[in-house]
């Protein structure tokens, strides 16, 4: 025991006092002896091995390696004095032998041997002290700081509260950091991020200094500070209309520096991206794109932004790409289904940019290491528009994408997105049934969301009961109870349908079945008297009954309970004012699966200022609907493959994606070279 240094003070009948009390165990290489976070109930000496000390990052989940401790040192003893959790994860890295000193034991020593209990005490103060002093970090109690409010604006207060740290002073371009965990390379890490070039100094407080720092000083200094600069401003004005001359503009210029914020102080950093950011850092709430126009016309950040956002609308866009580069800033549209650039902006604006809309999403603008999901709400015209933000960091910087969602598209009703009178019609049948599932399927973007809406909406009368599981909710439906799935805490979309059921529906929709468990309880609640509605990810109608088969449902509960399949795609609407037809050559009749005496009627682009000269405008809906009868019902549950199921379909009168396809050409919806695209022709 005396070779260990908690213990070498001791004399050797303390020693063998201390010895009593331990319990030697023996730990394989590569194994957890205690993990960060569980009870600090008793403490180790490391007599033979090595072991290493991790700390775990909130924000990345990173165990970071503190450091290596090898025979002689000991740890847990810091969390078996606080009675707190464990602070680190320690793990053998090769066979190591411990004494351990469990908690009620270590008590009835300090307690029996006040002497062994000083000895202890006094190494652990040497042994923290030593430790501070070889790190050169000086400790600091807050509550005899003099805090300048200008200088803890510096940082946004949500990175202050999650990485306990506090800016305690600014001079010379070195940034004065009091944390209560100097260890924390990602805080120090964010920091740099957020203030460029600044030269920082920790100190080290204690966990407890800040909270009370933080519920008591920080909110009054903030205010105080905040109050000083409204009644400068206030001065200032006042002098401005009552005065003029050199005088009154003197007397302005001494009182708006007294209100210098952080811009003042960042012009010695010269970071003019930072200074847009700190500007925005608190925004009004933004109602409409006008008001978004209309506001802060000082401001190019926020106009650029509001622009943007604005210049998307106007043009129909679905998604909006902001994409920094090496030395400028793409800003990209999606127009009817494809990608097109619109704006080329300056590198110096991107930090502001990026920040201006993960500000108004409710995002955390101080982290650019993670993506983040947020959301923006406007309206325009009257029209409710919600975008879905998504941030993720890229090599030239965070890449944002909004996708658009127009809320009044889903008022459109089905004869808008079918456009062919038959296929509506079957459509239609399958919706006014009383019980079943109705299958919508294709890949992500083909319309499936707008084509379930749009059917909902048709059913959505007073009398009837409706209930969604959605993820996310990308629609307000009135008279719809809509529930938004949470993984996160278990609320997914089988245990949301096992609660419908509960609830009296007469129609169901889920977003996507995407496992056995929903797919089960879809089926169970089509039996039992229900409408459901619900997307698969296949290519086409007949692949639903694979899918599901695949997903372990059994082939006579989804003959069963099957009404039908909707298979659909997107392509590209060809603009009606200036299309032009054509007679196709015999090539591209063969291509397509057509006679090459049919001598059918083709239309292609030709370009106007109604469609912007692309030959195009909007998108139309291609479709594959598969209706079950009889016939279809047993071989579904048979278990029949999908390319003999297709083609008893077709047999009995089924319109497959190609051939809806070919009805859209030969009627002037679209083009050959947009069938392609989206649709197989060939056999």
């Amino acid at each position: 025991l005396q070779k260990i240094n908690l213990f070498s003070a001791l004399s050797y009948e303390e020693c063998q006092a201390v010895e009593g009390r331990l319990k030697m165990r023996e730990f394989p290489p590569n194994m957890v002896v205690v993990k960060e976070g569980g009870p600090g109930d008793s403490m180790f000496f490391i007599s033979a091995g090595l072991v290493e000390v991790r700390k775990r990052d909130a924000n990345t989940g990173i165990d970071f390696l503190l450091t290596e401790l090898k025979p002689g040192a000991c740890f847990g003893e810091m969390a078996l004095l606080t009675g707190k959790p464990r602070a680190a994860t320690v793990s053998t890295m090769e066979p190591t032998m411990c004494a351990t000193l469990e908690q009620a034991d270590f008590e009835d020593l300090l307690l029996s041997n006040p002497k062994i209990g000083l000895a202890m005490s006094r190494v652990l103060a040497e042994r923290l002290e030593e430790s501070n002093q070889q790190a050169g970090i000086e400790y600091v109690n807050l509550r005899r700081l003099a805090f300048d409010p200008r200088v803890l604006s510096l940082l946004p207060q949500q990175m202050i509260l999650q990485h306990k740290i506090l800016p305690a002073g600014f001079s010379n371009n070195r940034l004065t950091l009091a944390m209560v965990n100097p260890n924390n390379l990602i805080a120090l890490d964010d920091v740099r991020r957020v203030i460029k070039g600044v030269i920082i100094e920790p100190v080290v407080t204690s966990e407890e200094d800040f909270k009370k720092f933080m519920s008591t000083a920080y909110g009054d200094l903030l205010k105080r500070e905040e109050e000083k600069k409204a009644q400068a401003r206030e001065q200032a004005m006042s002098l401005m209309k009552s005065a003029g001359g050199d005088k009154a503009a003197a007397e302005v210029g001494k009182l708006m520096a007294q209100s210098e914020t952080l811009e003042g102080i960042l012009e010695s950093l010269q970071n003019e991206a930072l200074k847009s950011l700190e500007v925005e850092e608190t925004p009004e709430p933004v109602e409409s794109v006008t008001d978004l126009s209309r506001a802060g016309q000082d401001a190019p950040i926020i106009r650029l932004a509001n622009n943007i956002l604005a210049l998307a609308i106007k043009k129909g866009a679905s998604d909006i790409h902001v994409e920094p580069q090496e030395k400028e800033v793409a800003v990209r549209l999606r127009i009817d289904g494809a990608l097109q650039q619109v704006q080329l902006l300056p590198k110096k604006i991107q930090l502001g940019l990026i920040s201006r809309f993960k500000i108004i999403s409710k995002l955390d603008i101080a982290e650019k290491r993670l993506p983040q999901d947020g959301r923006i709400s406007v309206r325009m015209e009257e029209r409710p528009i919600d975008f879905r933000v998504s941030t993720i960091p890229s090599k030239w910087g965070e890449k944002i994408c909004m996708r658009i969602l127009d809320k009044s598209n889903t008022l459109l009703g089905l004869d808008k997105l079918i456009l062919n009178e038959e296929v509506l019609g079957l459509v239609r049948d399958m919706i006014a049934q009383p019980y079943g599932i109705i299958y919508v399927t294709g890949p992500t973007g083909s319309g499936k969301t707008t084509t379930l809406y749009s059917g909902l909406a048709e059913l959505n009368d007073p009398d009837v009961n409706i209930s969604t599981a959605e993820d996310p909710i990308e629609y307000d439906l009135s008279r719809v109870n809509q529930v938004q799935a949470h993984k996160e805490i278990g609320l997914d979309f089988a245990r949301i349908l096992r609660a419908f059921l509960r609830q009296d529906p007469d129609i169901i929709l889920v977003g996507e079945t995407r496992d056995k468990e929903t797919a089960k309880i879809a089926v169970e609640a089509a039996l039992t008297g229900h409408l459901v509605f619900t997307t698969l990810h296949t290519n086409d109608a007949a692949g639903a009954f694979t899918r599901l088969g695949e997903m372990g449902i059994e082939p006579f509960l989804i003959s069963s309970s099957t009404v039908g399949v909707v298979a659909q795609r997107l392509t590209r609407r060809l603009c009606q004012s200036c299309k032009e037809g054509y007679e196709p050559d015999e090539l591209s009749l063969k291509y397509m699966g057509l006679k090459p005496d049919s001598k059918p009627t083709f239309y292609r682009i030709k370009g106007c200022d109604k469609c912007s000269f692309t030959g195009y405008k909007g998108r139309v809906g291609v479709y594959e609907v598969l209706r079950l009868n009889a016939e279809i019902r047993k071989m579904v549950a048979q278990g029949a493959t999908s390319e003999s199921i297709t083609e008893a379909a077709v047999k009995n009168g089924m319109k497959t994606l190609k051939d809806y396809s070919l009805w859209l050409m030969q009627n002037g919806w679209t083009t050959m070279d947009e069938v392609l695209q989206v649709v197989s022709v060939q056999e």
